[in-house]
């Protein structure tokens, strides 16, 4: 396991130092889930939403479960398609690698099975910030963490697309990420900037992405992709993500930066990612 976990480090850092991805900001994606897509964050959001590929959604073009159940429901195996990323993120506390037993062993009971609410583009997700900002360009190519209902939106066609680029494990990176910033919140564990917040998520992404990966339901090639996604949707680090401060409302990483948290938090534990959280700059360096 270790020796694994060493030659996805030193992928990983190749890929971050080369820059391979320097070319696919995402603008496209807009909003909460990267600033760089000239899409503001709007009060609703709690400024804690940010990039997120799909799961059930994508592909099949359907939606996510609305939650976990404690009963009725079997522990799946290894992620291959949309409906394994669907398990996995739906399944109770309790099934190997599952999202709810990771954030269950962060939190207690204070962690809940969460609700999803998905949507098209062209259309405002059927939650409270929908309701509060009522524009469908805030959601178009978007997922976000709704602080007003505790709700992660995501759009379908958004993790459609993920999933044609990057496969089932894509949107799977993006609810990851999601979800983190609803652990942060619950576990009262937010960024002190919003760039730092950003970063956290990032980093508590990779530590969902560890836990899947031990008890077998991903790669380790996986997780090389997972690092590789949100080097693709960073802030620019030229023009303006230099003159951005870290605490602007739509900050994230630079794509190294967000790289770089997802690896720690992968490599590392959540002592890690909560110092993250604490940078006033944003940075992850240590």
């Amino acid at each position: 396991m270790t020796v694994v976990r060493v030659i996805w480090a030193a992928l990983a850092a190749i890929v971050m130092s080369v820059g391979l991805l320097a070319g696919c900001n995402a603008a496209a994606t807009g909003g909460p889930l990267n600033a760089a897509g000239g899409v503001g964050t709007s009060s609703a959001t709690g400024g804690v939403s940010a990039g997120a590929d799909s799961g059930s959604p994508a592909g099949a073009g359907g939606a996510l479960s609305a939650a976990a159940t404690a009963s009725g429901s079997s522990c799946g195996g290894k992620v291959t398609n949309v409906q394994d990323v669907d398990r996995l993120v739906n399944e109770p506390v309790g099934c190997p690698g599952a999202l709810n037993t990771f954030w269950h062993g962060e939190l207690g009971d204070a962690w809940t099975a969460p609700r999803f609410v998905p949507y098209h583009d062209g259309e405002v997700p059927d939650d409270a910030c929908g309701r509060e900002v009522n524009d469908p360009r805030q959601f178009a190519d978007n997922a976000l963490y709704c602080t007003l209902d505790d709700t992660v939106a995501y759009s379908v066609d958004f993790l459609d697309e993920l999933t044609q680029i990057g496969g089932p494990t894509y949107p799977l990176f993006v609810l990851m990420h999601e979800l983190s910033h609803r652990g942060d919140r619950i576990g009262g564990n937010l960024g002190v900037v919003t760039r730092a917040e950003e970063n956290q998520a990032d980093c508590f992404a990779g530590r969902q992405a560890s836990a899947a990966h031990d008890a077998g339901r991903i790669a380790v090639t996986d997780a090389l992709q997972g690092a590789l996604l949100f080097y693709s949707l960073g802030d620019t680090s030229g023009g303006w993500f230099s003159q951005e401060p870290a605490s602007a409302p739509d900050a994230h990483g630079s794509p190294r930066q967000r790289a770089q948290a997802f690896a720690f938090g992968y490599l590392r534990d959540s002592a890690t990612c909560h110092r993250i959280g604490k940078s006033e700059t944003g940075d992850v360096s240590f």
